[in-house]
């Protein structure tokens, strides 16, 4: 069975590597708090090994009155860095919609709906993006967000397997 679910992309947070630059947030909610995502997604993404097999976890954020996410990690089919190796996606949604969300695999769904703005930027070097003083992670960002167009994609999603649940995560 699939279905089709549709993600808006700022409620996503999306991290990736390229052929020759390393892992760097291209999407970002708004800030949760002031030491950024990059906690948070280490939080969440703590003892998960990325494979073929999308792993799928849920579970919520401590902060206020609790923030719910629906998470994905898993290695690309395709794509592979200048070492061979396949590089790995982690995908947080979060927010009521990804509460809501059925116990089904959206990942591969979502990185297909996005393979335009990130072919725009998986094969730069790190070089040909020197921009003065912005760090890499910035203009990596940048441009997958201007190619973009759209604030909300539809993903197939498939049938999944066991979802963890991983409970209150505090920031």
């Amino acid at each position: 069975m699939s279905e089709t679910l549709t993600l808006r992309l700022r409620d996503v947070l999306y991290r990736t590597r390229g052929r020759d630059w390393d892992y760097s947030f291209l999407l970002q909610p708004v800030p949760l708090i002031s030491e950024g995502w990059y906690t948070l997604h280490r939080r969440i993404f703590a003892n998960v090994e990325p494979e073929p097999k999308p792993v799928l976890l849920r579970g919520a954020l401590g902060i206020g009155t609790g923030q719910p996410f629906f998470a994905t990690a898993f290695t690309d089919a395709v794509r592979a860095d200048s070492q061979a190796r396949p590089i790995a996606h982690y995908i947080a949604w979060f927010g009521a919609d990804a509460e809501a969300a059925p116990g089904v695999s959206f990942g591969p769904g979502l990185v297909q709906a996005l393979a335009r703005p990130l072919g725009s930027v998986f094969e730069l070097s790190p070089e040909a993006l020197r921009n003065g003083e912005k760090p890499l992670d910035t203009v990596l960002r940048q441009r997958f967000q201007a190619a973009l167009g759209d604030d909300a994609v539809s993903v197939p999603a498939s049938t999944a397997h066991a979802v963890r649940w991983l409970g209150t995560i505090a920031p």
